[in-house]
């Protein structure tokens, strides 16, 4: 079987390189998170006035928390992949894969209705400002 030339092999050969270049997506990732929040900052903190950036800073943790869950749950999928891949069990690949997209999708969506419920009270729950939960 020929490998992609996008296939890495984890389990053969020398590691620094292969975890470093395995790694450096998630920085970016971190990074494009954080260049986002600063940008919401900068730009509610120059044209939208004081209760713009204090809204937003204080539904930055509330979204920081979301989303690392996510990226915990990928996680725990990424390592169910890699651990059947190595098992060469294609089928349980394929059904962790599928299941994997299909809970995102499910989550999601679940996400949004629970979002528009839940964030008035949570931002309560969280000391956020009267002035500002509006």
């Amino acid at each position: 079987m020929q490998r992609s030339k996008y296939e890495v092999d984890m389990c053969h050969g020398p590691l620094l390189k292969k975890i470093i270049a395995y790694s450096l997506p998630l920085i970016f990732t971190g990074l494009l998170q954080l260049l986002y929040n600063a940008a919401d900052i900068i730009v509610a903190g120059r044209f939208a006035g004081h209760q713009a950036l204090a809204a937003v800073g204080s539904t930055g943790a509330l979204i920081n928390l979301l989303v690392n869950v996510f990226i915990g749950l990928s996680v725990g999928a990424n390592v169910l992949t890699a651990n059947y891949i190595g098992a060469k069990q294609e089928k349980a690949v394929s059904e962790t894969v599928h299941t994997a997209i299909l809970t995102s999708l499910v989550c999601g969506t679940a996400l949004i209705f629970i979002g528009v419920l839940l964030a008035k009270p949570l931002l309560i729950l969280m000391g956020t400002p009267e002035d500002v939960l509006e």
